[in-house]
């Protein structure tokens, strides 16, 4: 009888921490679901931002190529003029 009395009194108490030790869990990976979501969208604006950089700098680089390429002509042409004979 002794024994049916305390399993009365220790089954809801068990039953409680459960149910607290359910709630922290849930809580906890609500709590990591934020974290990640949070991460990810660092994430994406990193490569967002490493992206546009990257093209800029080949954008960058072909128009660098670009005025490269005109002056070795317009250099090229200069030396041409230098050496062709004039009428």
């Amino acid at each position: 009888m002794a024994d049916q009395n305390q399993t009365q009194k220790t089954l809801p108490a068990v039953e409680k921490l459960i149910a607290e030790q359910t709630a922290r869990f849930e809580a906890a990976v609500a709590e990591m679901n934020k974290l990640q979501s949070k991460s990810v969208a660092q994430i994406n604006e990193f490569v967002e931002g490493a992206t546009r950089v990257a093209q800029e700098q080949i954008a960058f680089a072909e128009q660098l190529g670009g005025e490269w390429r005109k002056l070795v002509l317009s250099a090229t042409r200069n030396a041409a003029d230098l050496f062709a004979p004039k009428a």
